[in-house]
């Protein structure tokens, strides 16, 4: 009996004790102090603040790239975009050939702009790259209207090896190729807030694609208007074919011969 009764003492000093605990604890409460509400609170807070953190990030990615890696997320491919990988150098790669001179890089840039309009063009490494392969390789045409697109590819490229295969592509398939200095004024000129490495520009634009878009203006042109748009769309793409055509024998076919004064010089050294 004795030991039932040193049992029940210890029980009630626990009991009391605990029950003292809460009391101080409501007494806390009572006054002012910390509740578990307001810590509940504060967590809510930082998750809160982490959430905004993680939008405004979101919000400040390119629209364009956005999607893109929604689009692969969803595939679960796990698969790049080459344009995600690739930056801006301060030199031109060394096979950056033919260059387009300065008056040349104008009229590339306008006619890219004119070629957005008219949705003419394929933008980006992976959308020009399976362009390209799509199309059947041919012999050498004898007239740019011929010719199935015409490929400008930016020189300022790291890694350059993203963009090499670009100008053997374009022989095999027979389309005229020029090379500019700006991946940024690329981009710009092919009416995307992304820099762009590479775009094929097309002899012509899809059907529908002359809709007014200012001021969210829905009202179609004048068919002489649309007509007019694309036949001078078409003649400059056919003298910058031209172009990339002559450059391409002036800078490019003395190396594939061997008599470039480069190669000449070299080969009388050795």
């Amino acid at each position: 009996m004795g030991a039932d009764k040193i049992v029940d003492v210890k029980k009630d000093k626990k009991e009391k004790k605990s029950k003292d605990k809460s009391e101080k604890k409501e007494k806390k409460i009572a006054e002012g102090g910390v509740t578990k509400e307001k810590k509940d609170k504060k967590k809510d807070k930082v998750k809160q603040d982490k959430l905004a953190r993680a939008v405004d990030a979101h919000l400040q990615v390119d629209p364009a790239a956005a999607s893109e890696d929604a689009e692969v997320a969803e595939k679960g491919t796990g698969e790049v975009d080459p344009e995600d990988v690739i930056q801006s150098a301060a030199s031109l790669v060394p096979f950056a050939l033919p260059l387009a001179d300065d008056k040349v890089h104008k009229k590339i840039y306008k006619l890219i702009k004119k070629g957005a309009k008219l949705r003419s063009i394929h933008r980006g490494v992976k959308e020009v790259e399976k362009a390209l392969k799509k199309m059947p390789v041919k012999t050498p045409a004898s007239a740019p209207a011929d010719f199935p697109g015409l490929v400008i590819i930016a020189g300022d490229i790291s890694p350059m090896d993203v963009i090499m295969h670009f100008p053997i592509l374009c022989e095999e398939h027979n389309i005229p190729y020029l090379f500019v200095k700006s991946r940024a004024d690329l981009g710009v000129a092919a009416c995307t807030k992304r820099a762009t490495s590479v775009v094929m520009l097309k002899p012509q634009g899809k059907p529908g694609s002359d809709k007014k878009k200012n001021d969210g203006d829905a009202e179609m042109e004048s068919a002489d208007d649309k007509k007019a748009s694309a036949e001078e769309y078409l003649e400059s793409w056919k003298e910058l074919c031209k172009t990339a055509q002559k450059q391409w024998h002036v800078q490019v076919e003395p190396f594939v011969k061997g008599t470039h004064p480069l190669q000449v010089t070299f080969r009388s050294k050795a």
